[in-house]
């Protein structure tokens, strides 16, 4: 262990192990330097690895009182008196909240963020118990059992370790940095829009404080945000699945800097629109995992390879919660969705407990699940897997296949299309609703991992009955208001009509509000539906709304007056 005074007097102590580019590793409320010892082995292999002792947790306290921003100083202080210009930064729970507010506050320090099992904007009901729980602690009770329970799957060799750490913290130290927990969550939650450096965003799918919807939202309000959810594990990932946290974590730690070919978010949109006027088929990607349960993934990055050897490729997010099981599996099976099977690749696209329960399937040759009613299947053993940046490209040797004269569901530019549709005359009438609410509007799956407003083709009833159910099926308090925008979508043949919809009340059934701001509108796919709801947000915060008449890339916007929402 490493000891230094820091100016005013503040004692600073560390583990400190390798050479290289310097990692700052940040323990949780209760924990010590110690916690990371798994990674400190791992990762000094190739970096400078210095893992802090909170305040209070090994090393003098703040003053009392101290909040998040005072952690943030104290840390920012250790960087500068290690005399390090610009490190990587990854910490843990209470950790995490003071890495993110590293970033967020003193940007030139911070080269890269993790943020392992943080919290991220508590509903009320988790709010309140925090807070109970920091008022008892601050009390002077000491409940050993409870967080160890909540953390631990019982039996765990960890809960040992962790327990005798827990016993020899500082109790006023503890108290402390515990208050600051359970009142940190959301204050730097704002700046995650601000954060340019890449960003990892790991939890496991057992945490119940820690969500993966948590991990979820902050990655997708970073420009620069991965998440990872971490199967059969709780809070203490990091020494219950060592291996899994210190791989995800070299991975991080080889992404490029700003500065190091890293592309701007509005770069990373262009890239992507430019990707999606490439029309594809829709596939589900199977296999079987260790135990024998079925799991598999929509994916549109398909492509033949090779027919002598019979080869094909399919490319797979490194932070899918299905990575290691495609990567490091014998086999896979690539199903091509027929047009009819949109709800299928809807299913296959979200983060769903069993994607298999309501899909009829049967067994390939070798063994991955071929799903009944596609217009092809190929049944491959895993020939290579090649490392492509932040995907990885599995490439199989086709064992056995078959195909149907069923036409194949196709993806452009964002949304689904069908060879039927696509032989008819005469634009199709498409709805949108645009159902806002304090700044806010309802999003949901596009089926493919991006995201789009709740939209449907209008049939007999017309475009407002046709909206007005919309509405209901979504559970929402809501009404159509003003037309907000006609476009015909000349690639898809759509006459596009959005109908503005003021909201008043109610939980959606499916999809969530996402705030009004450029970039948390980075996943809406559909060029077109972004534009327009870039516009929304300029226009919502001057209360001067406009109806816009054109096609999908140009046009002319017509005030609206005397009508605000």
């Amino acid at each position: 262990m490493m000891s230094k005074t820091l100016p005013g007097s503040e004692t600073l102590t560390w583990i400190e192990a390798g050479a290289g580019e310097p990692l700052l590793l940040l323990h949780g409320v209760g924990m010590c330097a110690e916690a990371w010892g798994p990674q400190i082995e791992a990762l000094s292999q190739t970096h400078r690895v210095i893992a802090l002792n909170m305040p209070g947790h090994g090393s003098s306290l703040l003053p009392d009182g101290a909040l998040l921003p005072d952690y943030v100083a104290w840390a920012a202080r250790a960087i500068d008196s290690l005399g390090l210009q610009k490190v990587s930064v990854a910490g843990h729970s209470m950790g995490a909240l003071i890495a993110l507010g590293l970033a967020v506050e003193h940007p030139a320090k911070i080269a890269r963020v993790a943020l392992l099992n943080a919290v991220h904007r508590r509903d009320p009901a988790a709010r309140a118990a925090v807070l109970a729980r920091a008022e008892a602690i601050a009390e002077g009770e000491f409940d050993l059992d409870t967080p160890l329970n909540r953390w631990f799957e019982p039996g765990d060799p960890a809960r040992a370790l962790v327990a005798g750490w827990l016993q020899n913290v500082d109790r006023k130290g503890y108290a402390m940095a515990y208050r600051a927990f359970a009142l940190g969550d959301s204050t730097h939650a704002e700046g995650l829009a601000k954060l340019h450096c890449p960003a990892l965003f790991l939890t496991a799918d057992g945490d119940p404080n820690s969500t993966p919807a948590m991990a979820e939202a902050m990655s997708k309000a970073a420009p620069d945000g991965r998440v990872l959810v971490i199967p059969g594990h709780r809070h203490m990932v990091s020494l219950t699945a060592p291996k899994a946290v210190s791989a995800a974590l070299r991975d991080w730690l080889k992404r490029p800097a700003k500065g190091q070919d890293q592309m701007t978010q509005d770069q990373r949109r262009a890239l992507r629109d430019a990707f999606g006027t490439f029309m594809t088929g829709v596939t589900v990607v199977t296999t079987m995992d260790a135990t024998g349960k079925p799991v598999g993934f929509t994916a549109n990055s398909f492509s033949s390879v090779s027919l002598d050897p019979p080869l094909l490729l399919v490319s797979l997010a490194k932070s899918s919660s299905n990575y290691k099981t495609f990567t490091e599996g014998a086999h896979f099976a690539i199903n091509i969705l027929a047009e009819d099977q949109r709800d299928i690749s809807t299913t296959f696209a979200r983060p769903v407990a069993d994607r298999f329960a309501t899909v009829a399937w049967h067994a390939a040759p070798q063994a991955s699940p071929i799903l009944e009613g596609v217009a092809a299947w190929f049944d491959c053993t895993t020939h290579q897997v090649v490392d492509a940046g932040d995907h990885a490209l599995l490439i199989g040797r086709i064992d056995s296949f078959a195909s149907t004269a069923a036409p194949g569901l196709g993806y452009y530019r964002g949304s689904y299309f069908t060879a039927t549709a696509a032989v008819r005359t005469g634009p199709e009438v498409v709805v949108s609703a645009v159902i806002e609410q304090n700044g806010a509007v309802l999003l949901v799956d596009d089926g493919l991992g991006g995201l789009t407003l709740p939209t449907a083709k209008v049939g007999a009833k017309g475009a407002s009955a046709t909206v007005c159910d919309l509405i209901e099926a979504l559970g929402l308090t809501a009404a159509p208001g003003f037309i907000y925008s006609v476009f015909e979508d000349v690639a898809r043949s759509h006459q596009h009509i959005a109908f503005h919809c003021p909201c008043s009340g109610g939980t959606p059934t499916r999809g969530a509000f996402v705030e009004l701001s450029p970039a948390s509108l980075t996943d809406v796919t559909d060029q077109a539906l972004r534009t327009m709801l870039e516009r929304l947000s300029e226009e919502s915060a001057q209360g001067n709304y406009g109806i816009y008449f054109g096609n999908q890339t140009q046009g002319r916007v017509a005030r609206v007056s005397g009508e605000t929402p």
